[in-house]
């Protein structure tokens, strides 16, 4: 029991952590109903981008932050446009984007010379924005449908995978690391027997804030109040003026920008950045906004502590190699008495 104190220090800020990759999850769910499987690799992209910021641009972390999650949201948005949102309403800007898209892919992934290779490359990001922009402006969609529940999962599973093999395409398939001395290793002396690494605390301390900017914008903007009456009814919403479409790409920017944070923070904190990193969190996450409560914001940070201290105890004081399996028991546990979750409340009142 000496390193008590010290195993707490470790479960708050993996728990902090995990609750800026859940919430996004949730924002996502709680809007939409759907569970985006591909926001492990959102929060992927999150930290090469911040890699690349820091290692090739030569700029701060103070900045490489920020611009990470800028990145990961835009990433989430064409997300939406081109896994989600085609299947809500079809239009012409939606294909023109796919046909976009299909280019850059090709450019990318083609064994092309140098010439032909960018001109693919150039040639399918402008046809992707121009889709974007014609996409946005549409008044009268070609098609709108009633999607399978099934069918949202579905297309984020094949979008993970597509956002997967691109890192591994473009930054191979080894580790890479922040350089040594982006934070410094000196560990701050919190009580006797418990220390913290600036970066744990650098991790804590921004997803406290971010996690505080959150319900700040859900409960007191006009963005929040959008993003809470679409939540509760998509056609009354449409009803009473509000651009359905534009809050739920603000929405989905929002979870690829905590994803974001998280993947740079995580990155840093386990020093470990590669194409894969954003699996085991996703299933860490998924349990999260489960036992939280699928939708509640709120739910999503409280279970995001309660098993990153799960799992930091089980490793600890249990057997290490079962730390996943307690996280599931307990995933179980709370299906059996509280089927909706600790905090899970009706779709009228979620987000």
């Amino acid at each position: 029991m000496e390193q008590l104190p010290q195993q707490l220090v470790n479960g708050i800020w993996q728990g902090a952590a995990l609750a800026l990759f859940a919430v996004g999850y949730t924002l996502v769910f709680g809007l939409l109903d759907i569970v985006n499987l591909a926001h492990g690799a959102t929060y992927m992209w999150g930290a090469f981008f911040g890699f690349v910021c820091v290692t090739k641009l030569n700029w701060s972390l103070w900045l490489a932050i920020p611009a990470a999650m800028i990145g990961a949201g835009l990433l989430a948005i064409l997300l939406d446009r081109l896994a989600f949102k085609p299947l809500r309403t079809l239009t012409r800007g939606g294909l023109v984007l796919w046909g976009g898209f299909l280019i850059l892919l090709l450019g990318i992934v083609g064994k092309w010379d140098d010439p032909l290779k960018w001109t693919l490359i150039g040639a399918g990001a402008i046809i992707m924005l121009v889709g974007v922009v014609q996409d946005y402006l549409t008044k009268v969609p070609l098609q709108v449908r009633q999607v399978p529940h099934l069918a949202p999962m579905i297309a984020s599973i094949g979008a993970s995978i597509i956002l997967i093999s691109l890192s591994q395409g473009i930054f191979g398939a080894q580790v890479a690391r922040f350089p040594p001395g982006t934070v410094s290793d000196e560990p701050i002396q919190l009580v006797s027997g418990a220390v913290i690494a600036p970066v744990q605390l650098l991790v804590l301390v921004i997803g406290v804030v971010l996690m505080l900017a959150l319900n700040f914008l859900i409960t007191r903007t006009q963005v929040g109040r959008a993003i809470r009456a679409i939540a509760f009814n998509e056609r009354t919403s449409r009803l009473l003026g509000i651009n359905v479409d534009f809050v739920i790409a603000q929405t989905f920017f929002l979870s690829g920008a905590l994803a974001g944070a998280a993947g740079v923070l995580l990155g840093l904190a386990v020093r470990r950045i590669d194409a894969t990193m954003g699996n085991d969190v996703e299933l860490a996450g998924l349990t999260v906004i489960i036992v939280g409560g699928m939708g509640s914001i709120w739910g999503a940070v409280a279970a995001a502590f309660l098993v990153g201290m799960l799992r930091v105890l089980s490793v600890a004081y249990l057997d290490s190699s079962f730390r996943d399996a307690f996280v599931f028991g307990l995933l179980i546990l709370v299906l059996l008495v509280r089927p909706s979750g600790l905090f899970g409340r009706g779709s009228s009142t979620r987000a």
